[in-house]
């Protein structure tokens, strides 16, 4: 994703940006305060995050340590700061410092220790979060005997990719349990001689086994796998299990009409009717020829919209308490990282050096921890890369600096999570950003551009 930013020169007034920690104050005494952070082994922490903060908390400055690990503030007036500095791996370490007049302190020499292990979240890529819960759906029965796969008991679960899809329905049609089941209805159906041009005997029996099993597996692979394929959309049913009664209910039967598509959000259930009509045609190949083709598969449709309705009450409030094999205690998903959360980056490196006019990717570290439900899913110095493409050009107050930014993602646990410039999909304009004080480095804010799955370490 492509973002054009736009910020003026040093002597132009700076934008304000709406993000915590970031607000210069402006100071005109000439002192200093600089230092140097390094990690345990003496290797110096380039990209940690440093604070000066005023004892009285009445303003706060910013910058970011570079590849030598070094930090600088510049014109800093008399008086007692907090010099507070993060980095993501690591715990957070403070230092208080007395600035006095005519001289500068001594330069402060941070050691950072390695933080201990506190988050329980996992970040996960949604292919491989559906393939958790795919694990513990295609174990549920119920009564311990019948599959009971195309139902979800997660708050949250992931959309199934194709591949997926093909599975869940496979396993669906080749269960020991639905060859019996299908035998068992084919001898029923013989007994009451049922499609008489079948026949009697072995062979009607065969006949209506064959076409019994036939419309087993067209139904499933035709409605749940490629209709759910091209239409986007998931072919199991979403337990609800709270609120009121007649919220369940007209959860339970409204969901006979929509369905959840691939993105999470709610859509009519175009898979099913067109899945269902497709179906019923097929049929037509194995079962005895009817007079009245159209008005069958018209029955046929209602039928499903009745079935399904009837189906989902029974899952909504019998078949949950019947079902073996479902998650006991917290589901896997936790929450979920929202599509538009705010994530407030500064560049590690400086944006007026060669490295960046030559264009190349370019590394940000996170300026402030990313929370989701109360839980820290990025922590405050973590990694982020972009592509820059860097140019200066005139502008009604000087010289302008023009940035452009392609592809920035945040690393959040094992996932890179796209960013775009906009809180809103569909719109890539200009971004304001905050040039630090004394260097080409800048402060933006960027938006989650998808939705991100957080589930239960494991």
């Amino acid at each position: 994703m492509r973002h054009e930013l736009r910020g003026g020169t040093a002597a132009a007034a700076l934008w304000v940006m709406s993000i915590p920690g970031l607000a210069l104050a402006q100071t005109a005494a000439a002192g200093a305060i600089d230092g140097v952070v390094k990690d345990g082994s003496g290797s110096a922490v380039a990209g940690a995050i440093v604070t000066l903060d005023t004892a009285a908390s009445t303003g706060q400055r910013t910058t970011v340590a570079d590849d030598a690990g070094a930090f600088h503030f510049s014109g800093v007036a008399p008086g007692n700061y907090k010099v507070s500095i993060a980095a993501n791996g690591f715990a957070a370490w403070t230092a208080d410092v007395a600035e006095g007049s005519g001289e500068s302190p001594a330069a402060l020499a941070a050691v950072l220790q390695v933080a201990p292990v506190a988050s329980s979240v996992d970040v996960l890529p949604p292919h491989e979060l559906a393939a958790e819960q795919l694990k513990l759906e295609e174990k549920q029965r119920v009564l311990g005997v019948f599959p009971h796969y195309l139902v979800t008991y997660e708050p949250n679960a992931a959309p199934l990719s194709a591949g997926q899809k093909f599975q869940l329905g496979w396993k669906s049609i080749v269960d020991p349990e639905v060859f019996l089941s299908t035998g068992i209805s084919a001898g029923i159906q013989q007994a009451q001689n049922r499609y008489p041009e079948f026949g009697q005997g072995v062979e009607g029996y065969a006949k209506r086994y064959g076409a019994q099993y036939a419309n087993r597996v067209s139904g499933v692979m035709i409605r749940h796998v490629v209709m759910q394929a091209v239409f986007h959309q998931d072919p199991r049913y979403f337990y609800k299990g709270t609120g009121s009664f007649g919220s369940r209910v007209l959860y339970a039967i409204g969901t006979a009409f929509v369905c959840k598509g691939d993105n999470g959000r709610w859509q009519p259930d175009y898979s099913d009717v067109v899945g269902g009509a497709a179906a019923s045609q097929i049929s037509r190949l194995y079962y005895p020829a009817t007079s009245r083709p159209g008005l069958r598969a018209f029955h046929n449709v209602l039928l499903g919209f009745s079935g399904r309705a009837s189906g989902h009450l029974m899952e909504e409030f019998v078949l949950r308490h019947v079902t073996t094999h479902t998650r006991k205690g917290a589901a896997v998903v936790q929450a979920v990282l929202k599509e538009g959360t705010p994530v407030s980056l500064i560049s590690v490196e400086d944006l007026s050096s060669k490295t960046a006019e030559s264009g190349g990717p370019i590394a940000f570290v996170l300026a402030n921890d990313v929370q989701v439900a109360g839980a820290t899913v990025a922590t405050i110095g973590a990694a982020a890369s972009g592509q820059v493409r860097y140019a200066s050009e005139p502008g009604a107050d000087g010289q302008a600096m023009h940035v452009g930014l392609d592809n920035v993602r945040l690393k959040v646990g094992n996932v890179d999570v796209a960013l775009r410039s906009t809180q809103v999909r569909g719109g890539d304009g200009a971004l304001q950003y905050h040039r630090l004080e004394g260097s080409g480095r800048i402060a933006l804010e960027l938006y989650v551009a998808q939705d991100v799955a957080i589930a239960r370490g494991r």
